[in-house]
């Protein structure tokens, strides 16, 4: 009998532990609001970043920040409700990790991760594998170099726009625009004027004396590139294969592998798997596997023609989007 009731003396004691510590894990709330950094997906080697304190709306007060990154251990921080964290990129290529941790008494804390991958400028650092450039010009809005190629009648920019007066990084990053360029909607590119004939294409997003191409531009680079005729609306089967190169962005092939296409980037053209934007650049998909480049030319007064890459496709088909949607590359040319 006294064992019965040492065993029930036990349980009731189990019981009360385990109803006590469910009061006290009830008697701690969830924060509401959001831990949004706005940390940039790219950024520069050797720059700064600077990360604001989320906006936690619950608690509304005695919110503290903790910070860490991944590259730097040591490099931990407090910071209080609005105050920032700043952290400098390091010199090394990669994809790091920066953790912000909010905290308040009483609360179940809230945790967010987001990365940043360091970018290094131009040929030789983040972007490897393309070929020596012959020529080159400077636009005189920003001082930014642009390589350039001759193909056909026209002189192309070997590489895609990165004019910051409009258009956005690829995930609302700037610095990518360096490798990648700047990615613009159709009406950003060309102000909303449409082109036509060789040369013929409004000047919009590009430096004085070049224009944006239009469908009988594209259509005299595909000569260029094949030696054969094509008309703009064809599919131009393995025309991608001449546009498509080896190159890597941080050491990852910019065009996956496959047994379906051949990169030979003919003419140095120098296509890059830049990506696109949507719903006037909102959101952000295709880096490392496709291509959109803008022609000026529109089909009617709401859309306008581009030409397209995918990494498995050898063709360089056409297609068309709203002139105020998607966000392409650009590549700016001009007659000889």
């Amino acid at each position: 009998m006294r064992r019965f009731l040492t065993y029930l003396t036990l349980v009731a004691v189990a019981a009360s532990v385990m109803v006590s510590c469910h009061k006290k894990e009830k008697e701690r709330l969830y924060m509401t609001g959001n831990l949004n950094p706005g940390i940039p997906a790219y950024k520069l080697v050797g720059t700064a970043c600077i990360c604001r304190t989320g906006t936690i709306t619950e608690p509304s007060s005695g919110v503290k920040y903790f910070w860490t990154n991944s590259y730097n251990t040591k490099d931990t921080a407090w910071v209080v409700d609005g105050g920032v964290y700043y952290f400098i990129v390091p010199d090394s290529l990669g994809k790091y990790a920066v953790t912000e941790t909010a905290i308040a008494d009483g609360y179940y804390s809230d945790v967010s991760v987001n990365y940043v991958t360091s970018i290094r400028p131009w040929l030789g650092g983040s972007l490897e594998g393309l070929p020596e450039p012959k020529d080159s010009i400077q636009d005189a809005r920003d001082n930014q170099f642009y390589h350039i190629v001759e193909a056909g009648n026209l002189i192309w920019f070997a590489e895609n726009l990165n004019f910051y007066g409009k258009g956005t990084g690829y995930e609302a990053a700037d610095d990518i625009g360096y490798v990648t360029g700047r990615l613009y909607t159709w009406k950003e590119a060309t102000g909303g004027t449409s082109g036509s004939g060789l040369g013929g294409g409004p000047q919009g997003i590009c430096p004085d004396g070049w224009s944006v191409p239009t469908n009988e531009d594209w259509e005299d680079l595909a000569k260029a590139l094949t030696g054969k005729d094509y008309s703009f609306f064809d599919k131009w089967s393995e025309v991608g294969n001449y546009v498509m190169n080896t190159a890597t962005f941080n050491g990852d092939r910019f065009w996956p592998y496959s047994i379906n296409t051949e990169p030979k980037n003919e003419l140095g053209w120098n296509a890059l798997a830049a990506g696109m934007s949507q719903h006037q650049h909102h959101s952000f998909q295709g880096l490392l596997s496709y291509a959109y480049f803008w022609s000026s030319t529109a089909k009617d007064s709401q859309n306008s023609y581009y030409r397209y890459l995918y990494f498995d496709l050898p063709d360089f088909p056409f297609n068309y989007a709203e002139n105020n949607g998607p966000g392409f590359s650009v590549r700016c040319v001009k007659k000889k």
